[in-house]
């Protein structure tokens, strides 16, 4: 197989070389030291993995997720967790923080091969990464049954557990797909896990989430009523 890792960082495009080569000894891995010179390797084909920094000179990460759709599955490798959340927008299966330990690369590593490559121009809207506490985060959007706001964070509710995030709710909500649906300054839930709605309420998964007189026309416009 293939790999491009697209860094400036001699001494980081090594140490992922270095893991590639632990995992796929007979991998082929290709430096490349910028945004242009990847996307010239991308359109040779037969590329598997592209592991991308950030921050380049030239043509940046950003900008060839912008410029490009990878035909392969893509991994951010980057000092700076800012465009975590915007990640969920292009094909990324993972989020890494510099440096990355061979355990945290193994970890994504198995995440990508276990599902196998992505279709040529398809997106994963159900996955966005978040950044709680010290940590980059990957949160499924599908399993997600509501968003709820607690003070300056935000929380993911999941059927098996939480994520914690700070952000601000009004910025979450633009950017989340059109399934999630404003109740209450406090709420964001997903329509998907929505069992039932009485008169000042919604039953979420098993939780009672508060509908608000601001907000219950905009919902009842969203739900498909037959």
């Amino acid at each position: 197989m293939r790999i491009v890792i697209a860094d400036d960082d001699p001494l980081t495009a090594q140490q992922l070389a270095h893991h590639c080569r632990k995992l796929a000894p007979d991998s082929e891995v290709l430096l490349v030291g910028d945004g242009t010179a990847a996307i010239g390797s991308l359109r040779w084909g037969g590329t598997a993995l592209l592991l991308l920094d950030l921050d380049m000179p030239g043509m940046d990460g950003r900008a060839l997720l912008e410029a490009e759709k990878p035909n392969c599955p893509v991994v951010i490798v980057t000092g700076d967790p800012a465009f975590a959340l915007e990640a969920f927008q292009f094909d990324v299966r993972d989020y890494l923080i510099k440096p990355v330990s061979f355990e945290r690369f193994k970890q994504a590593w198995n995440k990508i091969f276990a599902q196998g490559p992505m279709p040529p121009g398809t997106r994963s809207s159900d996955r966005v990464f978040v950044r709680s506490g010290s940590e980059i985060v990957q949160v499924d959007l599908s399993d997600v049954l509501f968003v709820r706001s607690e003070s300056n964070h935000v929380v993911f509710v999941q059927r098996n557990g939480e994520v914690s995030s700070l952000m601000n709710m009004k910025d979450l909500e633009k950017k989340l797909p059109s399934n999630f649906v404003r109740v209450h300054r406090s709420y964001l839930v997903n329509l998907a896990h929505v069992v039932k709605l009485d008169t000042q309420d919604l039953l979420v998964g098993g939780e009672l989430i508060p509908v608000s007189a601001t907000y219950r026309q905009q919902l009842m416009a969203r739900l498909d009523l037959l």
